[in-house]
């Protein structure tokens, strides 16, 4: 099963998200075994919000930045706005809304919550939440020139069909490593970013998948 329509989405948002707040734990995935010995217990908190905006053409769109060649880490990749937890943050859901209005102009007033997805861990020793909320449909992202080189949008449909998930392998400190790309008009979305987006599949879809 797959992409079904924004009315489909929505409701499963509703029914199979992991609630915003409270202390229901998410379940964890991502890259745990390409980490070191004892290194999953040091991993660094981060969040990520998955902004949902609907622009009126039965589709509904995920706002995605492109990093600057510049930056010291990951530079020129595809990435979801977001960041590590700081310590004036009361968590990963209140850092990733803190980063999106500082990476592009999210206003953390205008975003209706909608729950948390599974946590993905990477294999730099994140522990990353993704969030998910509801952006206004004026919505215009302002981006900040250090940390944002470009501001995009990506259809769910797109994203939500696991027939656009290209899963590939390399080779990474010895280990074959298994990675999910997504490329889309143009852009690169791969590694982390498209295994965020491949586990809220999985958490909206998955178990019709299994009937």
């Amino acid at each position: 099963m797959s992409w079904d329509g924004p009315d489909d989405f929505l409701d499963r948002l509703q029914k199979k998200l992991i609630p915003t707040f409270g202390d229901m734990d998410a379940p964890v995935g991502g890259d745990l075994h390409l980490l070191d010995e004892g290194q999953d217990q040091k991993l660094r908190d981060a969040g990520v919000l998955i902004g949902v905006v609907d622009r009126g053409e039965n589709d509904l769109n995920v706002i995605l930045t492109q990093r600057p060649n510049s930056m010291p880490t990951h530079p020129g990749q595809v990435a979801l706005p977001g960041g590590k937890v700081d310590p004036t943050d009361q968590g990963p859901v209140h850092a990733a809304l803190r980063e999106a209005k500082e990476e592009v102009g999210v206003e953390p007033t205008s975003v209706d919550l909608q729950g948390r997805a599974d946590i993905y861990v990477t294999g730099t020793g994140f522990r990353i939440t993704p969030v998910i909320g509801i952006l206004p449909p004026d919505f215009i992202a302002i981006p900040d020139p250090h940390e944002v080189d470009d501001v995009f949008e990506t259809p769910l449909s797109f994203l939500m069909n696991p027939d656009n998930h290209i899963r590939k392998t390399t080779n990474w400190k010895g280990i074959e490593r298994s990675y999910l790309e997504m490329p889309h008009n143009g852009r690169y979305i791969w590694g982390v970013t498209a295994g965020v987006l491949r586990a809220l599949y999985e958490r909206l879809y998955r178990e019709d998948d299994q009937t």
